[in-house]
């Protein structure tokens, strides 16, 4: 099974161009197979990755959902599901990405959804390492969109609100018994050296910071003109702050 990272926190903190970050440098280190699953409902992974979206998972569960007779026995419906999601499955340069979109609206298809996780589960044991960007807040963690994770990585802004919410959602993913090995925090557009009472109040929330990045202009700049984290320059503050934080985890 390969190496699962979870990017989660509430919206605003960068934790989509963070994914982004991980799975460029993940990438250029060639230690082996990457996938990108953009769990965010508001998908926009694909732009930071220089990609465009052929077809969602929630788009198939949908279409599932319409052919209900079609799929309701057999061998069959098993065969359709795996095949579809593998034809869903975007190449890109170094790396791959799947797209789980919009879907469990009205009229929900229960067991279309469970067969999907059951072959997004599989799919993930095709590579040795899995970035996910999960939508913002809590969501994807109380529907377990978000399991079998070696590392989640919580984050935040340098703000008390910021931290409170990320202590949240590393409590919340405990209490669904989430099967995550380590949990992690990462403060994000960092301007200043960090302020004493704020340190204090991480301790107190018991985190462990994994690192810190830097409020990057080439960040600023790249957003701005739209175009892919793969054209960000080596010596971004960001990229090598990401860097360090794979380090961290032995990556």
């Amino acid at each position: 099974m390969g190496i699962n990272i979870a990017v989660a926190g509430k919206g605003g903190t960068g934790k989509t161009t963070i994914s982004a970050l991980l799975v460029r440098n993940l990438i250029k280190k060639k230690n082996g197979s990457v996938l990108a699953l953009d769990a965010d409902p508001n998908s926009n992974l694909n732009e930071l990755l220089g990609v465009k979206i052929s077809n969602t998972v929630g788009q198939l569960v949908e279409n599932f959902k319409k052919n209900g007779a079609i799929i309701s026995s057999g061998i069959y419906k098993d065969q359709m599901v795996e095949m579809n999601i593998h034809q869903s499955i975007i190449e890109g340069n170094g790396f791959d990405l799947l797209i789980m979109g919009r879907g469990e609206g009205p009229g929900c298809y229960c067991a279309a959804n469970n067969l999907f996780k059951k072959y997004i589960d599989v799919l993930q044991d095709s590579y040795d390492y899995i970035v996910m960007d999960n939508e913002a807040g809590m969501e994807h963690l109380s529907r377990k969109t978000t399991h079998n994770v070696k590392y989640l990585l919580i984050i935040s802004d340098p703000s008390l609100r910021g931290i409170l919410t990320a202590a949240r959602l590393r409590d919340l993913s405990k209490e669904l018994q989430i099967n995550v090995e380590k949990v992690f925090l990462i403060l994000n557009r960092v301007n200043d050296e960090l302020d004493d009472r704020l340190l204090k109040y991480i301790k107190e929330q018991k985190f462990e910071i994994l690192g810190t990045i830097y409020t990057d202009k080439n960040i600023i700049d790249l957003e701005l003109s739209g175009k892919p984290i793969f054209e960000l320059p080596d010596n971004s503050v960001s990229v090598s702050q990401v860097n360090n934080i794979l380090k961290s985890l032995g990556l």
